[in-house]
Protein backbone atom coordinates (compact mmCIF):
# COMPACT_ATOMS: atom_id res chain seq x y z
CA UNK A 1 0.00 0.00 0.00
CA UNK A 2 0.98 3.14 -0.80
CA UNK A 3 1.53 6.54 1.12
CA UNK A 4 -1.21 8.61 -1.79
CA UNK A 5 -3.57 5.34 -0.18
CA UNK A 6 -2.97 5.71 3.28
CA UNK A 7 -3.89 9.57 2.73
CA UNK A 8 -7.21 8.35 1.13
CA UNK A 9 -8.22 6.21 3.84
CA UNK A 10 -7.39 8.22 6.20
CA UNK A 11 -9.77 11.23 4.54
CA UNK A 12 -12.70 8.71 4.05
CA UNK A 13 -12.30 7.41 7.44
CA UNK A 14 -12.75 10.76 8.55
CA UNK A 15 -15.78 11.35 6.36
CA UNK A 16 -17.67 8.29 7.91
CA UNK A 17 -17.40 5.84 4.88
CA UNK A 18 -17.54 2.21 5.88
CA UNK A 19 -14.79 -0.58 5.63
CA UNK A 20 -16.20 -2.12 2.76
CA UNK A 21 -16.72 1.26 0.97
CA UNK A 22 -13.61 2.52 1.60
CA UNK A 23 -11.99 -1.31 0.29
CA UNK A 24 -14.09 -0.09 -2.77
CA UNK A 25 -12.64 2.96 -3.50
CA UNK A 26 -8.75 2.18 -2.54
CA UNK A 27 -9.22 -1.15 -4.67
CA UNK A 28 -8.34 -3.83 -1.67
CA UNK A 29 -10.24 -6.36 0.19
CA UNK A 30 -12.61 -5.01 3.21
CA UNK A 31 -10.00 -7.02 5.60
CA UNK A 32 -7.20 -5.16 4.48
CA UNK A 33 -8.84 -1.81 5.29
CA UNK A 34 -9.63 -3.20 8.59
CA UNK A 35 -5.50 -4.18 9.51
CA UNK A 36 -4.30 -1.08 8.28
CA UNK A 37 -6.87 0.99 10.22
CA UNK A 38 -5.65 -1.50 13.45
CA UNK A 39 -2.10 -0.73 12.45
CA UNK A 40 -2.53 3.20 12.36
CA UNK A 41 -4.72 3.26 14.91
CA UNK A 42 -3.42 6.65 17.34
CA UNK A 43 -4.99 8.19 20.14
CA UNK A 44 -5.13 11.89 19.82
CA UNK A 45 -7.36 15.17 22.24
CA UNK A 46 -10.14 16.55 21.29
CA UNK A 47 -9.52 20.71 21.79
CA UNK A 48 -13.20 20.91 22.38
CA UNK A 49 -14.20 18.01 24.73
CA UNK A 50 -10.16 17.74 26.01
CA UNK A 51 -11.21 14.15 25.31
CA UNK A 52 -8.70 11.32 24.25
CA UNK A 53 -10.31 9.76 20.73
CA UNK A 54 -9.24 6.87 18.85
CA UNK A 55 -8.53 7.52 15.14
CA UNK A 56 -6.31 6.59 11.81
CA UNK A 57 -3.32 8.40 10.89
CA UNK A 58 -1.60 7.69 7.77
CA UNK A 59 1.53 8.65 8.69
CA UNK A 60 1.87 6.16 11.87
CA UNK A 61 0.52 3.62 9.37
CA UNK A 62 3.55 4.20 6.69
CA UNK A 63 6.38 4.62 9.20
CA UNK A 64 5.96 1.27 10.37
CA UNK A 65 5.59 0.00 6.57
CA UNK A 66 8.82 1.80 6.07
CA UNK A 67 10.47 0.06 9.51
CA UNK A 68 9.16 -3.70 8.35
CA UNK A 69 10.65 -3.11 4.19
CA UNK A 70 14.02 -2.66 6.14
CA UNK A 71 13.39 -6.01 7.98
CA UNK A 72 12.93 -8.29 5.22
CA UNK A 73 15.05 -11.14 4.28
CA UNK A 74 17.72 -11.38 2.14
CA UNK A 75 17.59 -11.45 -1.64
CA UNK A 76 15.97 -14.71 -3.70
CA UNK A 77 18.93 -17.03 -3.64
CA UNK A 78 18.77 -18.13 -7.11
CA UNK A 79 18.70 -14.11 -8.36
CA UNK A 80 18.34 -13.90 -12.04
CA UNK A 81 19.10 -17.73 -12.90
CA UNK A 82 16.45 -18.29 -15.17
CA UNK A 83 17.80 -21.46 -16.35
CA UNK A 84 17.99 -23.26 -13.03
CA UNK A 85 14.47 -22.45 -12.60
CA UNK A 86 13.46 -23.63 -16.55
CA UNK A 87 15.36 -26.92 -15.66
CA UNK A 88 13.89 -27.73 -11.91
CA UNK A 89 10.46 -27.02 -13.61
CA UNK A 90 10.59 -29.23 -16.53
CA UNK A 91 11.97 -32.02 -13.74
CA UNK A 92 9.11 -31.35 -11.47
CA UNK A 93 6.73 -31.27 -14.43
CA UNK A 94 7.87 -34.47 -15.93
CA UNK A 95 6.45 -36.37 -12.56
CA UNK A 96 9.16 -35.31 -9.93
CA UNK A 97 8.80 -34.13 -6.82
CA UNK A 98 10.46 -30.71 -5.51
CA UNK A 99 12.90 -32.67 -3.61
CA UNK A 100 13.91 -35.14 -6.08
CA UNK A 101 14.05 -32.27 -8.78
CA UNK A 102 16.46 -30.28 -6.52
CA UNK A 103 18.83 -33.20 -6.23
CA UNK A 104 19.13 -34.34 -9.65
CA UNK A 105 19.26 -30.42 -11.48
CA UNK A 106 21.44 -28.48 -8.50
CA UNK A 107 24.76 -30.17 -9.81
CA UNK A 108 24.80 -28.69 -13.30
CA UNK A 109 23.98 -25.00 -12.25
CA UNK A 110 26.14 -25.01 -9.24
CA UNK A 111 23.21 -24.02 -7.09
CA UNK A 112 20.97 -26.01 -4.27
CA UNK A 113 18.36 -24.84 -3.10
CA UNK A 114 15.54 -26.62 0.04
CA UNK A 115 12.43 -28.20 -0.14
CA UNK A 116 10.90 -25.43 1.31
CA UNK A 117 12.79 -22.60 -0.64
CA UNK A 118 11.09 -24.58 -3.61
CA UNK A 119 7.73 -24.37 -2.66
CA UNK A 120 7.90 -20.97 -2.25
CA UNK A 121 8.85 -19.89 -5.49
CA UNK A 122 6.42 -22.01 -6.91
CA UNK A 123 3.71 -19.97 -4.61
CA UNK A 124 5.59 -16.59 -6.00
CA UNK A 125 5.05 -17.62 -9.40
CA UNK A 126 8.51 -17.69 -10.28
CA UNK A 127 8.36 -20.54 -12.94
CA UNK A 128 6.91 -19.33 -15.89
CA UNK A 129 3.88 -22.52 -15.95
CA UNK A 130 4.81 -24.37 -12.48
CA UNK A 131 1.81 -24.35 -9.56
CA UNK A 132 0.36 -26.04 -6.86
CA UNK A 133 -1.39 -28.00 -8.85
CA UNK A 134 1.08 -29.87 -11.07
CA UNK A 135 2.71 -30.84 -7.50
CA UNK A 136 2.16 -34.63 -6.95
CA UNK A 137 0.00 -34.94 -3.96
CA UNK A 138 -1.70 -37.31 -1.56
CA UNK A 139 -5.19 -36.81 -1.18
CA UNK A 140 -6.99 -37.47 2.67
CA UNK A 141 -9.06 -40.62 2.22
CA UNK A 142 -12.20 -41.28 4.60
CA UNK A 143 -11.52 -44.23 6.63
CA UNK A 144 -13.81 -47.00 6.62
CA UNK A 145 -13.86 -48.16 9.78
CA UNK A 146 -11.07 -50.34 11.41
CA UNK A 147 -12.30 -54.16 12.20
CA UNK A 148 -10.11 -57.25 12.87
CA UNK A 149 -9.29 -59.64 9.92
CA UNK A 150 -8.68 -62.99 11.59
CA UNK A 151 -8.74 -65.11 8.59
CA UNK A 152 -7.22 -64.23 4.99
CA UNK A 153 -9.34 -64.41 2.05
CA UNK A 154 -8.23 -68.25 1.17
CA UNK A 155 -7.26 -70.53 4.25
CA UNK A 156 -4.99 -72.35 2.22
CA UNK A 157 -2.55 -69.34 2.17
CA UNK A 158 0.25 -68.66 3.77
CA UNK A 159 -0.45 -65.67 6.20
CA UNK A 160 1.47 -62.20 6.05
CA UNK A 161 1.36 -63.04 10.89
CA UNK A 162 3.84 -66.29 9.96
CA UNK A 163 6.42 -63.95 8.28
CA UNK A 164 9.34 -63.60 10.13
CA UNK A 165 10.54 -60.71 12.36
CA UNK A 166 13.50 -59.37 10.22
CA UNK A 167 11.44 -59.30 7.32
CA UNK A 168 8.87 -57.19 8.96
CA UNK A 169 11.65 -55.21 10.65
CA UNK A 170 13.24 -54.45 7.48
CA UNK A 171 16.67 -55.95 8.69
CA UNK A 172 18.03 -57.51 5.74
CA UNK A 173 17.74 -57.28 1.74
CA UNK A 174 15.92 -60.09 -0.55
CA UNK A 175 12.11 -59.38 0.96
CA UNK A 176 9.79 -57.94 -1.59
CA UNK A 177 6.54 -57.06 -1.83
CA UNK A 178 4.57 -57.88 -5.35
CA UNK A 179 0.95 -55.84 -6.53
CA UNK A 180 -0.34 -55.26 -10.35
CA UNK A 181 -0.88 -51.86 -11.50
CA UNK A 182 -3.76 -51.64 -14.14
CA UNK A 183 -4.93 -49.47 -16.80
CA UNK A 184 -8.21 -49.22 -17.86
CA UNK A 185 -10.64 -51.67 -15.55
CA UNK A 186 -11.09 -53.71 -19.02
CA UNK A 187 -9.47 -56.13 -21.08
CA UNK A 188 -6.77 -58.71 -20.82
CA UNK A 189 -3.69 -56.94 -20.83
CA UNK A 190 -4.27 -54.19 -18.78
CA UNK A 191 -1.54 -55.12 -16.15
CA UNK A 192 2.09 -54.46 -15.21
CA UNK A 193 3.25 -56.37 -12.01
CA UNK A 194 5.60 -54.57 -9.56
CA UNK A 195 7.66 -55.99 -7.26
CA UNK A 196 9.25 -54.21 -4.09
CA UNK A 197 12.14 -54.75 -2.25
CA UNK A 198 11.30 -53.80 1.54
CA UNK A 199 14.58 -52.40 2.68
CA UNK A 200 15.71 -50.58 -0.37
CA UNK A 201 12.39 -50.04 -1.86
CA UNK A 202 14.18 -51.14 -5.50
CA UNK A 203 11.15 -51.62 -7.70
CA UNK A 204 10.71 -54.40 -10.60
CA UNK A 205 7.97 -53.43 -13.23
CA UNK A 206 7.61 -56.32 -15.71
CA UNK A 207 4.46 -56.55 -18.50
CA UNK A 208 2.49 -59.40 -18.16
CA UNK A 209 0.50 -60.48 -20.74
CA UNK A 210 -2.37 -61.12 -18.43
CA UNK A 211 -3.62 -60.72 -15.37
CA UNK A 212 -4.09 -64.25 -14.51
CA UNK A 213 -2.10 -66.54 -12.02
CA UNK A 214 -0.72 -68.52 -14.50
CA UNK A 215 1.24 -65.16 -16.35
CA UNK A 216 2.41 -64.21 -12.58
CA UNK A 217 4.33 -67.89 -12.18
CA UNK A 218 5.61 -67.16 -16.03
CA UNK A 219 6.79 -63.50 -15.23
CA UNK A 220 8.46 -64.89 -12.32
CA UNK A 221 10.05 -68.31 -13.53
CA UNK A 222 11.58 -65.50 -16.21
CA UNK A 223 12.99 -63.61 -13.56
CA UNK A 224 14.50 -66.63 -11.65
CA UNK A 225 15.74 -67.75 -15.48
CA UNK A 226 17.66 -64.20 -15.54
CA UNK A 227 19.30 -63.91 -12.24
CA UNK A 228 20.01 -67.87 -12.59
CA UNK A 229 22.53 -68.47 -9.27
CA UNK A 230 22.22 -65.36 -7.78
CA UNK A 231 17.76 -65.96 -7.72
CA UNK A 232 17.78 -67.41 -4.23
CA UNK A 233 20.50 -64.92 -3.27
CA UNK A 234 18.20 -61.82 -4.00
CA UNK A 235 14.49 -63.53 -3.82
CA UNK A 236 13.73 -64.86 -0.53
CA UNK A 237 10.16 -63.74 0.31
CA UNK A 238 7.44 -62.55 -1.33
CA UNK A 239 3.76 -60.69 -0.18
CA UNK A 240 0.56 -60.13 -2.02
CA UNK A 241 -2.95 -59.38 -1.59
CA UNK A 242 -5.32 -61.68 -2.20
CA UNK A 243 -5.66 -61.29 -6.13
CA UNK A 244 -6.43 -64.20 -8.21
CA UNK A 245 -3.79 -63.06 -9.87
CA UNK A 246 -1.49 -64.49 -7.28
CA UNK A 247 -3.76 -66.97 -5.82
CA UNK A 248 -0.97 -70.12 -7.38
CA UNK A 249 0.63 -70.29 -3.78
CA UNK A 250 2.15 -73.69 -4.55
CA UNK A 251 3.50 -72.32 -8.18
CA UNK A 252 5.65 -69.82 -6.69
CA UNK A 253 6.86 -71.25 -3.92
CA UNK A 254 7.83 -74.18 -6.85
CA UNK A 255 10.19 -71.20 -7.51
CA UNK A 256 12.62 -70.81 -4.39
CA UNK A 257 10.38 -68.31 -3.25
CA UNK A 258 7.94 -68.09 0.13
CA UNK A 259 4.42 -66.68 -0.77
CA UNK A 260 2.74 -64.55 2.13
CA UNK A 261 -0.34 -63.63 1.87
CA UNK A 262 -2.20 -60.19 3.53
CA UNK A 263 -5.30 -59.77 5.31
CA UNK A 264 -8.66 -58.92 3.04
CA UNK A 265 -8.75 -54.74 2.87
CA UNK A 266 -5.13 -54.28 4.43
CA UNK A 267 -3.24 -52.44 1.85
CA UNK A 268 -0.90 -51.10 4.30
CA UNK A 269 0.63 -54.39 5.00
CA UNK A 270 2.26 -54.08 1.51
CA UNK A 271 3.38 -50.06 2.40
CA UNK A 272 6.47 -50.03 -0.20
CA UNK A 273 4.54 -51.20 -2.91
CA UNK A 274 1.56 -48.74 -2.44
CA UNK A 275 3.47 -45.78 -1.85
CA UNK A 276 6.06 -46.99 -4.88
CA UNK A 277 2.68 -47.28 -7.06
CA UNK A 278 2.04 -43.71 -6.18
CA UNK A 279 5.61 -42.73 -8.48
CA UNK A 280 4.62 -45.35 -11.15
CA UNK A 281 1.13 -43.54 -12.11
CA UNK A 282 2.78 -40.61 -12.70
CA UNK A 283 4.20 -42.35 -15.66
CA UNK A 284 1.24 -44.50 -16.28
CA UNK A 285 -1.78 -43.17 -15.45
CA UNK A 286 -4.94 -44.48 -14.25
CA UNK A 287 -7.52 -45.05 -16.80
CA UNK A 288 -4.65 -44.74 -19.38
CA UNK A 289 -4.20 -48.05 -21.46
CA UNK A 290 -1.22 -50.49 -20.75
CA UNK A 291 -2.18 -52.61 -23.60
CA UNK A 292 0.68 -51.06 -25.99
CA UNK A 293 3.33 -50.38 -23.10
CA UNK A 294 6.57 -52.64 -23.98
CA UNK A 295 8.82 -54.20 -21.25
CA UNK A 296 11.11 -51.33 -22.95
CA UNK A 297 9.13 -48.75 -21.59
CA UNK A 298 8.11 -50.77 -18.27
CA UNK A 299 12.05 -50.71 -17.98
CA UNK A 300 12.62 -47.32 -18.46
CA UNK A 301 9.95 -46.61 -15.57
CA UNK A 302 11.86 -48.84 -13.53
CA UNK A 303 14.81 -47.07 -13.73
CA UNK A 304 13.66 -43.75 -12.88
CA UNK A 305 11.81 -45.40 -10.32
CA UNK A 306 14.96 -46.66 -8.57
CA UNK A 307 17.13 -42.97 -9.32
CA UNK A 308 14.59 -41.20 -7.41
CA UNK A 309 15.66 -39.87 -4.16
CA UNK A 310 14.36 -40.86 -1.42
CA UNK A 311 14.15 -38.38 2.24
CA UNK A 312 14.12 -41.55 3.79
CA UNK A 313 17.62 -41.92 2.50
CA UNK A 314 18.94 -38.70 2.97
CA UNK A 315 18.37 -38.06 -0.56
CA UNK A 316 19.70 -40.84 -2.09
CA UNK A 317 18.21 -42.96 -4.48
CA UNK A 318 16.37 -46.89 -3.93
CA UNK A 319 19.27 -47.77 -6.38
CA UNK A 320 22.10 -46.18 -3.85
CA UNK A 321 21.12 -48.42 -1.38
CA UNK A 322 20.56 -51.49 -3.43
CA UNK A 323 24.19 -51.46 -4.58
CA UNK A 324 25.43 -51.12 -1.17
CA UNK A 325 23.57 -54.29 0.19
CA UNK A 326 24.54 -56.23 -3.31
CA UNK A 327 28.24 -55.43 -2.79
CA UNK A 328 27.91 -57.37 0.70
CA UNK A 329 26.37 -60.49 -1.15
CA UNK A 330 28.42 -63.10 -2.76
CA UNK A 331 26.84 -62.88 -6.10
CA UNK A 332 27.73 -65.13 -8.75
CA UNK A 333 27.42 -62.77 -11.67
CA UNK A 334 27.39 -59.48 -10.35
CA UNK A 335 27.71 -57.26 -13.38
CA UNK A 336 24.44 -59.24 -14.64
CA UNK A 337 22.93 -58.65 -11.29
CA UNK A 338 23.96 -54.80 -11.82
CA UNK A 339 23.09 -53.99 -15.36
CA UNK A 340 19.57 -55.43 -14.32
CA UNK A 341 19.21 -52.83 -11.96
CA UNK A 342 20.54 -50.14 -13.68
CA UNK A 343 23.94 -49.98 -11.51
CA UNK A 344 26.78 -50.24 -13.65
Amino acid sequence: MTENERNLIAHLHKMGYTQTAIAKEVGVWPSTICRELKRGEVEQLNGDTWEYYTTYSPQKAQDRADYMRTAHGPDLKIANRRDYLAALEAYILDGSSPEDAIHHVGDAFGITISKTTCYRYIEMKLFQTLRYKHLPQGHPKTGKGSGSHSNIANPGHRSIERRAKEVQDRETVGHWEIDSVIGKAVGQKESLLVISERKTRTEIILKAESKTAAETVRQLRRLRRYFGRDWKTIFHTLTSDNGSEFADQSGIDALGVTMFYCHPQSPHERGTNEVTNKLIRRKFPKGQSLAHVTQTQAAEVQYWVNHYSRPMFGGRCAADVLKEELDRLPLYNREKVYRFFGLL
